[in-house]
C-alpha cells in the first residue's frame, strides 16, 4: 500500500478554500452603454463571467485588478468566451465615477461591462455574502466555481484558475493519469494526490458534470471527500489555469 503523503502546511490552509458549489441567481440588468445583460442568457452561449463589486474604494482595487487581469489573460486563446462585470455594490455610483475609478486603477472600461447607478443593479447579497471588493466565477453551467471575499479576491491566480475551470468541457471524458497518481479509490476522507506538476486548482464534479467541491491553493498535495455522499464524481486537476489531469473516483 501506498504511504500515505504529508498533509498540507499550514500556510497551504490559509490559502486554500475549499466549497461546495452553488448555482449562481440569474440577473437581468441594464450596464452603463445601455447594454440589456441576462446571464442565464449569456452563459447558455457558453460564456465565463466574471463579476466584480466594488464600492468602489481604494481597498477594492487590488480585487478588481486581479479579476480584469484574470480575463483579460484569457482573451488571446479563448475570444468571446470570458467577460467581466464590474458591478457598484450599492448601485448608488454614477457611470462616468465609475468608469473614471476603473480607468484610473489600470481597468480599460472598453473591455468590460460596467454597472453603476443601473435601477436593475446585480443584487450581491445572491451571491454568497457581501465584501469589498467581491469577486465571483460563473461557467457556463452555472455553477459558480470561485467566491471571493475582501482581501481574498486580490487572488489573479486564483481566478485564473477558476476562469479555466469553469472553461473545461463538463463530462466524463477520462484521461490517462500519467503524471497524476490520484489514491485512495475508493476513498473515504481524503484523496491523496502525486503529481510531477504543481497542481494548484481541483475540481470535483458529480455524474451529472455539475460542481460539488473545489480548491485552490499552491502544490496541493490532498483534497478532503469527506462531506460528499457516496457515489462516482469527476477529478479535474489543473496546474497555471491549465487542465493537466482528469480521472474519476469513486467515493464510499
Amino acid at each position: 500500500m501506498k504511504k500515505i503523503l504529508s498533509t498540507l502546511s499550514m500556510a497551504l490552509m490559509l490559502c486554500s478554500t475549499i466549497s461546495n458549489a452553488q448555482t449562481a441567481a440569474d440577473f437581468t440588468a441594464l450596464d452603463c452603454n445601455g447594454v440589456s445583460h441576462n446571464l442565464y442568457t449569456d452563459l447558455s452561449t457558453g460564456k465565463v463571467i466574471v463579476v466584480t463589486w466594488v464600492m468602489p474604494c481604494a481597498s477594492c482595487i487590488g480585487g478588481a485588478a486581479s479579476a480584469y487581469n484574470a480575463v483579460q489573460s484569457f482573451a488571446t486563446l479563448n475570444p468571446g468566451k470570458v467577460f467581466n462585470y464590474l458591478v457598484d455594490d450599492a448601485g448608488n455610483t454614477s457611470c462616468s465615477s465609475l468608469a473614471s475609478w476603473a480607468m484610473a486603477n489600470g481597468i480599460d472600461t472598453g473591455n468590460i461591462s460596467y454597472f453603476g447607478n443601473s435601477p436593475l443593479t446585480i443584487n450581491e447579497a445572491n451571491y454568497g455574502g457581501s465584501g469589498m471588493p467581491h469577486v465571483i466565477v460563473i461557467g457556463p453551467d452555472k455553477t459558480i466555481y470561485l467566491n471571493l471575499l475582501n482581501g481574498a479576491a486580490n487572488n489573479q491566480a486564483a481566478i485564473t484558475a477558476a476562469i479555466a475551470a469553469a472553461l473545461a468541457p463538463v463530462g466524463l471524458d477520462e484521461k490517462t493519469l500519467t503524471t497524476v497518481a490520484i489514491y485512495p479509490n475508493p476513498a473515504t476522507n481524503l484523496l491523496q494526490i502525486k503529481s510531477a506538476t504543481d497542481i494548484d486548482y481541483i475540481t470535483i464534479k458529480n455524474m451529472e458534470g455539475n460542481t460539488v467541491s473545489s480548491m485552490h491553493g499552491a502544490a496541493i498535495k490532498q483534497v478532503s471527500v469527506a462531506n460528499l455522499t457516496a457515489g462516482n464524481y469527476t477529478i479535474q486537476l489543473f496546474s497555471r489555469a491549465k487542465l493537466v489531469s482528469q480521472g474519476t473516483f469513486a467515493k464510499q
